[in-house]
């Protein structure tokens, strides 16, 4: 008498001679998989895992790893369904599956250093995660820095300006869409033109403060550099304080002058 078993992902059942799934390819478990809806409680939340690039094989790691931990998961094709509140060791599974399959590093062939002392401990994280994630061998020495094989210089370089990107973008707003970056600035520089030389020019003001209300919301858009727009939003922060605190009793609205001319003049190069 056969036994049976499974496919992990669509369910089918097998004798249990069949070593993998006809229709998904991935390997089959002595016992079916957990439907999706009963992951988890009515009141906990789920999570998703896309994992549409992995092979075959490192699928197949990753749910024996589940299975393993007795963590509760299901599959929905290669998507993978979890407890929210089973993140942390999902992460570590998917880590650990990542690392056995990771090539070492060839320390016969030329290398690329990489100094990682001025990234916090959270940027560094990323990049790691970034290079098991890509499949690059590589190894931190005893210094922190961050070694490569030559060979995946061009692809590191790349990771490390895809980070430097996204780090750039959580600095800024949410976005606002459909409003343009540039008729933003463009009211800015207008504004605060017209509040260096009045700064009790109410139109100017009430230009100023919807400007600004838009610009602290924007992200930061494709051309601009992330050193401009952080220094360009921390000169509208400081004219939008001087307004705010009105006259100086002894300078009277110099600072709120000096604040609109050193905007304006950060503005002044993308008009």
């Amino acid at each position: 008498m056969f036994g049976m078993v499974w496919c992990f992902q669509c369910g089918a059942p097998y004798d249990e001679d069949v070593s993998e799934c006809a229709e998904c390819g991935v390997a089959t478990f002595p016992s079916p998989p957990q439907p999706a809806e009963e992951v988890g409680g009515p009141d906990e939340e789920q999570l998703a895992y896309e994992f549409h690039e992995w092979a075959y094989d490192a699928r197949n790691g990753l749910e024996a790893e589940l299975r393993a931990l007795g963590l509760e998961h299901a599959w929905l094709g290669p998507t993978l369904i979890v407890c929210e509140a089973d993140e942390e060791a999902v992460d570590q599974a998917v880590e650990g599956v990542l690392r056995a399959r990771l090539p070492r590093l060839d320390k016969s062939k030329p290398a690329v250093v990489y100094e990682l002392g001025d990234y916090d401990d959270a940027h560094k994280a990323d990049i790691l995660s970034e290079l098991l994630t890509e499949g690059i061998a590589h190894e931190v020495d005893y210094a922190g820095n961050l070694e490569v094989g030559e060979a995946d210089e061009e692809a590191v370089d790349a990771l490390f300006d895809r980070l430097a990107s996204a780090v750039a973008q959580r600095q800024f707003g949410p976005g606002l869409p459909g409003v343009e970056p540039y008729e933003v600035l463009e009211a800015l520089f207008f504004s605060a033109d017209r509040l260096r030389r009045n700064t009790s020019d109410s139109k100017a003001v009430e230009d100023f403060a919807i400007s600004h209300d838009q610009v602290v919301q924007l992200s930061l858009p494709w051309g601009y550099d992330a050193d401009f727009w952080r220094s360009m939003l921390d000169a509208a922060d400081e004219l939008r304080e001087a307004l705010v605190a009105g006259p100086d009793p002894i300078e009277g609205d110099a600072a709120a002058e000096q604040a609109a001319e050193a905007l304006r003049e950060l503005l002044r190069r993308y008009m």
